[in-house]
């Protein structure tokens, strides 16, 4: 059975997924686009968006030292991080579904699981 997930439709991310292999589709990030193994996956990590504070509370300060206004709330963006046996994929999700991506990271990590227990 395949699955088709859009997380994003401009620039276009997708990830399909067959029963033994999955494949990323990328436009802002080429290099990771392919066809890929379950085998090969060592590991599927979900990151939110989040403030990073520290950066933040750095930034504040400087501006009111120097009083340059550029001063402010520096964030992470959330991304997909898939560990492969011979290399790591970071798929960015600027504007992209979550929850889909919620989604599609269970079905992964199933997919994952099952093929590793063979």
């Amino acid at each position: 059975m395949i699955t088709t997930i859009e997380l994003r439709n401009k620039p276009e991310l997708k990830i399909i997924l067959n029963n033994d292999e999955f494949e990323i589709v990328d436009a802002s990030e080429p290099k990771n686009s392919g066809i890929y193994s379950f085998r090969k996956l060592k590991n599927t990590e979900l990151n939110a968006e989040r403030t990073n504070w520290l950066i933040s509370t750095l930034s504040i300060i400087v501006d009111l030292l120097i009083g340059s206004g550029v001063g402010g709330k520096f964030k992470k963006k959330a991304n997909l991080i898939l560990e492969m046996e011979n290399r790591n994929l970071k798929i960015w999700l600027i504007d992209a579904d979550f929850e889909k991506a919620k989604k599609i990271t269970e079905l992964m990590n199933n997919k994952k699981t099952t093929h590793n227990n063979v």
